[in-house]
């Protein structure tokens, strides 16, 4: 996990301008294929949407790995946005890639939750007990 996600924010600035960093706490370790395949799917998309919406100078990525637990979250200094009461009415106002970024969190057994207000950018935490 932790090599793919060096990749993905060193790409992120060197192919787009953005200044990126990883941060990791914790005792690293290996998690089964197919759950570091969702945690990276679900910050990929995360990156993908502040390259592609957010208009952020900024990104942060910090993984913590717990005991029986990883936390991931993504922060950019971007424009923000105005959030839904519930994280189900953001596929009526075409926000896809956030309710799949949930759902892979759900098939892991584990949550995401955001954070953004206009103007002062957005932080997507996914937790999983794995």
């Amino acid at each position: 996990l932790i090599p793919s996600l060096e990749w993905l924010v060193d790409d992120l600035q060197s192919q787009f301008g953005i200044e990126s960093e990883l941060k990791v706490g914790g005792a690293e370790r290996r998690l089964a294929p197919e759950e570091e395949l969702l945690l990276f799917r679900i910050v990929q998309e995360a990156v993908s949407n502040v390259r592609r919406h957010a208009g952020a100078t900024k990104v942060g990525v910090d993984v913590e790995y717990g005991e029986g637990r990883t936390a991931i979250a993504v922060r950019d200094n971007g424009r923000g946005f105005e959030l839904p009461e519930k994280l189900g009415e953001l596929s009526r106002t075409g926000r896809l890639g956030l309710m799949g970024m949930e759902e892979r969190a759900r098939l892991l057994g584990g949550s995401l939750r955001l954070e953004s207000e206009p103007g002062k950018g957005t932080t997507v935490f996914i937790e999983a007990p794995v």
